[in-house]
């Protein structure tokens, strides 16, 4: 009975984690106050005790490492509430850990799966409606104006944002497409094509991290098609290079005497603009928001590179940026949007140095 409570708790959790309904104190969710229960539940089950491994000392060091950066602050309570907030990601990942020790592996993958392929399939539906010229909900998506491809409706599906939708389905599209190429359960083949679907109308950047998931764990079914390997590692790095250059500058024109290409959509991620000559070509284009702010975050970084400007003092680096002229006042105070050149402002080579080590101890464990 008790394994069977666990195992509820666990597909609870897992599905509804990448909801954004409905508001909850706190910036909580429906997930959180189910893993209360879940870890009460999963530590009281367990056999043995915590043990520590090798790789439990990078998760201590991620933490300590950003202690350093709140000596840097006049106001440390920021800085603090974010280690609260890292220390519950620190219990989520003992108590999926004491979890998989008790064997709940499949359980958990299963919970990832299906909590992105139930909010792929949710976004899919509302694109149908939509043919019928129904307006979305604007949970479920919203249209927008992107460079090189106009107005498009780009799915959020009950998450926090595009790119939060994109990543949520990053996290389940592995499992799927594990449990598809398994051949016990057919429905997990329409799954995946479901998270894969969903994740290109996303039209997020984070469609990048996505493609090389996927193309991880559909690794192992190319064993015997070394040249569907090579083309699809192929169209994993175009799709990376594309779209990381799309999140840096857009080109607005190219003329050679007359104008050649002239793209007039507005979109707000644009904050700056530019131009240059390639040949005899003159090129303008619009600097975006994530070029711009990764810019912010490496000045911040240069200011402070040992300690950092504080662990959740990013804003400070954009409010800067804005005074200057660098950000317009949308982006005046805006998450760094990178996780290591985030790490580097905040925390600087301390704090770098300890994600690096997390980062190393995470492809260890995914190689073993």
């Amino acid at each position: 009975m008790h394994r069977r409570l666990v195992e509820i708790l666990l597909l609870l959790f897992l599905v509804l984690i990448g909801l954004n309904w409905p508001a909850l104190p706190f910036n909580s969710s429906l997930a959180d106050l189910i893993f209360i229960p879940l870890a009460i539940s999963v530590v009281t089950l367990a056999r043995t005790r915590w043990s520590w491994r090798w790789f439990d000392t990078a998760v201590a060091a991620y933490l300590l490492g950003a202690l350093p950066s709140l000596a840097n602050v006049e106001d440390a309570s920021p800085g603090v509430l974010e280690l609260i907030r890292e220390g519950y990601l620190v219990a989520l990942y003992v108590v999926m850990a004491l979890a998989v020790r008790e064997g709940f592996a499949r359980t958990i993958g299963k919970g990832l799966a299906l909590g992105g392929s139930l909010l792929a399939i949710a976004g899919l539906v509302v694109i149908v409606i939509g043919w019928w010229g129904t307006p979305p909900w604007p949970p479920m998506g919203e249209v927008m104006a992107l460079p090189y491809v106009g107005e498009v409706l780009r799915l959020r599906a009950m998450t926090a944002s595009e790119a939060m939708l994109a990543c949520v389905l990053t996290a389940a599209a592995p499992f799927a497409i594990t449990l598809c190429a398994s051949g016990r359960a057919r429905p997990w083949c329409a799954a995946s094509i479901a998270t894969i679907a969903a994740a290109g109308l996303t039209f997020s950047h984070a469609i990048a991290g996505f493609a090389v998931a996927a193309l991880i764990a559909a690794w192992p079914s190319f064993a015997t098609l070394p040249r569907l390997r090579r083309v699809a590692v192929a169209g994993v790095v175009l799709i990376c290079l594309v779209l990381n250059f799309a999140a840096t500058i857009s080109i607005k024109s190219v003329s050679f005497g007359g104008s050649i290409y002239a793209d007039a959509s507005a979109f707000y991620h644009a904050v700056d603009q530019g131009e240059t000559r390639v040949g005899g070509a003159t090129v303008t284009y619009t600097v975006m928001s994530y070029a711009r702010i990764k810019q912010v975050a490496w000045d911040a970084f240069t200011l402070s590179p040992i300690s950092g400007i504080g662990l959740d003092n990013f804003h400070w680096a954009t409010q800067r940026a804005y005074s200057e002229g660098r950000l317009p006042h949308l982006y005046s105070e805006i998450d760094p949007h990178s996780t290591l050149l985030g790490r580097l402002a905040e925390t600087g080579l301390i704090g770098a140095v300890t994600l690096l080590l997390l980062w190393a101890a995470w492809t260890v464990m995914a190689r073993d």
